[in-house]
């Protein structure tokens, strides 16, 4: 995966985003921010001791059963 790739899926985040409804954008955030979080941590973070980063949070039980309804699954990463 190069650079230009991840700079591509970020455009297309963003526009993709920009089209939601509040409610829908809420979720897309829920879903997102770990990974969000984890991009800003440094190597020297130990995790769990530091209050700015993101903190794991139930997902909304509407999305949770959307996901599971779907069989949503992440494979390959």
């Amino acid at each position: 995966m190069d650079d230009d790739a991840a700079t591509r899926l970020l455009v297309r985040l963003s526009e993709f985003a920009s089209e939601l409804r509040d409610d829908e954008r809420a979720l897309l955030a829920a879903l997102l921010a770990p990974g969000v979080a984890q991009a800003w941590q440094s190597d020297d973070d130990v995790v769990g001791f530091d209050a700015s980063t993101w903190q794991p949070e139930r997902l909304p039980d509407r999305l949770q059963s959307a996901i599971r309804d779907r069989d949503v699954r992440i494979d390959g990463l």
